[in-house]
């Protein structure tokens, strides 16, 4: 029954992104009815523009009906999602082990590939054509920016995203931090530049040190050219960022050994977006950084965390009690088996 859709994919590329969209703004209208297109765009993470096109589509098909009051389904509009279910299970959802580990970190969904990248190099390949396809499934047509924060998984995994992500898009990839001072191949400006090379968008960079003064960075952000990238990150469609262990963030960001002491007395675990947190998540450390802040994260539609290896699964594991509920962790079995099986 299935067996059509790779020939159907083939030819019409975006029928399986349009079939899952349209199932989700008929699952909004159904869940909620009823309900106005803003609801539902802003519910989905998609525009209004988008969810007017859908719904109007919809009505036209006879699946729903729109009133001044809101929208919601007719009787056709309810079979054809019962029977669209079995569909979504087939193509979109996640595999047993995605769900139980998505719930034991409390976010939306997690992706898993087969092995464990201390081990195996080939993993990062995974990694990047899964992040490749989440962003396929996820980002509207149109206009698309993309925040992208720095590390070496990232690093490696960028040059396996796909040229058809830019398909009816238009993708600007943005730095969502400055510059540490470290390897050049992991850093931001560096991966933003190689995915817009990979997917046919555009980039921008952020030359800039992560950790200024506060007078320092007051006087540079009125600069236009840093302005404007931070006003991008500001209006992020999609955040991609890495999960550091603790010690190694430090010494990237610098800190002598008296604040590496600091640190191992505070039981620090992992480091995201300056902040260090300890086994339970807590922020017990923080250094202020140009780029994307911690406590804008809930604004982003749609957010990436990018972590692998089975040395990795201590640090994801402190991080999630933080992460937006939005959040996809793309990750690989090495990591999944260690926070699953509580070692």
């Amino acid at each position: 029954m299935y067996s059509e859709f790779p020939v159907l994919e083939a030819l019409v590329p975006d029928i399986l992104k349009v079939f899952r969209q349209r199932y989700l703004v008929l699952e909004q209208i159904s869940l909620n009815a009823p309900i106005g297109r803003r609801s539902v765009a802003q519910a989905l993470g998609l525009s209004e523009r988008n969810v007017r096109t859908e719904t109007e589509y919809l009505r036209d098909l006879g699946l729903i009906e729109i009133k001044s009051f809101g929208m919601f389904m007719t009787e056709k509009g309810k079979k054809t999602l019962q029977d669209a279910a079995p569909l979504i299970d087939r193509y979109f959802n996640a595999r047993k082990t995605e769900i139980e580990l998505a719930h034991k970190l409390g976010i939306e969904r997690t992706v898993i590939v087969p092995g464990d990248s201390d081990l195996q190099e080939r993993v990062y390949e995974r990694m990047g054509e899964e992040l490749s396809s989440a962003l396929n499934l996820l980002l509207p047509l149109g206009k698309s920016i993309i925040t992208v924060l720095g590390g070496v998984a990232l690093a490696k995994s960028a040059k396996y995203l796909s040229k058809n992500l830019s398909d009816n898009r238009q993708l600007e990839f943005v730095p969502g931090r400055g510059a540490l001072g470290e390897n050049v191949a992991i850093q931001s400006n560096t991966i933003v530049q190689e995915m817009a090379v990979k997917t046919g968008g555009k980039y921008k960079t952020l030359y800039l040190p992560e950790q200024i003064s506060t007078q320092a960075y007051k006087s540079l952000i009125r600069e236009s050219t840093f302005a404007d990238v931070l006003e991008d990150i500001a209006k992020s469609d999609v955040v991609i960022h890495g999960i550091g262990l603790a010690h190694d963030m430090a010494r990237r960001r610098g800190y002598d050994s008296i604040r590496l002491s600091e640190l191992r007395e505070k039981k620090v675990v992992t480091e995201c977006f300056g902040c260090f947190f300890d086994g339970r998540g807590k922020i017990v450390d923080r250094v202020q950084q140009v780029g994307l802040q911690f406590e804008n994260l809930n604004k982003i539609p749609h957010i990436f965390a990018f972590a692998c290896g089975s040395h990795k699964a201590q640090a994801i594991k402190a991080y999630m009690p933080n992460a937006p509920h939005q959040t996809w962790l793309i990750t690989d079995e090495g990591a999944s088996d260690k926070i699953l099986k509580g070692i």
